[in-house]
């Protein structure tokens, strides 16, 4: 082996290891300075993603030019069936190029809860032909960028809260105003139920089958989302059950007349 292909060897190594460590400068760079801003850099896995790519394409310029490859004959002597490629990669540059859009105008990032198309989920990371996300049962749904960019998405979580909705029921014989007044008062005294800056009320429903119902429009913020549904469910029934308040059951009174 002669000594200008070894060190041919050494300076391409030497490219891929200084790549490997300008990626991670970079990328601690990007988040040091989120982190000095007090921001949380929300778009880790798509900055890695590409970082990667950026520093991948550096290196493998700079190690092309150590061999002396010039790409420029290869490309020319593609010809028509670079054209055929072309058409064959329509779709995938389509996807990259929705991809960027994406991320330019803050459609959707990583950690919303949204709905693409009626597919529900976390957004895990946006890469360059798709986009994953996780499901609220562990399955992972990878969706191309263009249709995320043209579907039609549902953010669950906008702002740090969110506003719920609970159907409360009560039985004919039940006094309406101081239903209102309890249930009112459930809502002003959980503490995982969120009172700034919003308005939580009670409004009724209608007159049903069996029940008289109510709606108990309330704000939680992401974090308690399960908790502060259970937490006011309990109050609610503890305070119906010390007020003497019935939630009734379906029920069907059945007449009966006689014949003679």
């Amino acid at each position: 082996m002669s000594k200008e292909l070894l060190i041919k060897i050494l300076e391409s190594i030497i490219t891929i290891v200084v790549s490997y460590l300008v990626y991670r400068l970079l990328y601690k760079s990007i988040a040091k300075t989120f982190e000095v801003a007090g921001k949380e850099l929300r778009m880790k896995n798509t900055v890695r993603v590409f970082l990667a790519t950026f520093t991948v394409v550096i290196s493998l310029m700079v190690i092309l030019n150590i061999w002396k490859i010039n790409l420029v004959p290869y490309l020319t002597a593609f010809g028509i069936t670079g054209f055929v490629v072309g058409l064959a990669f329509q779709e995938p540059l389509s996807n990259f190029i929705s991809g960027i859009l994406v991320l330019l105008t803050g459609k959707l990032r990583e950690g919303d809860v949204v709905d693409v198309d009626g597919t529900s989920g976390v957004v895990e990371v946006i890469n360059y032909n798709h986009t994953i996300l996780r499901m609220f049962d562990g399955k992972k749904i990878l969706i191309p960028n263009k249709q995320v960019w043209n579907g039609k998405i549902t953010h669950f979580w906008p702002g740090p809260v969110r506003r719920l909705s609970m159907k409360i029921s009560v039985s004919y014989d039940s006094d309406l105003s101081k239903v209102l007044e309890l249930l009112q008062k459930c809502v002003e005294e959980e503490p995982l139920v969120e009172k700034e800056g919003v308005s939580n009320f009670v409004v009724f429903s209608g007159f049903a089958d069996s029940s008289i119902d109510f709606e108990v429009l309330y704000w939680i913020k992401r974090e308690n989302y399960f908790e502060a549904q259970h937490a006011l469910a309990q109050r609610i029934k503890r305070t119906f059950d010390e007020n003497g308040i019935s939630i009734p059951f379906p029920q069907m009174d059945v007449h009966i007349e006689g014949r003679n």
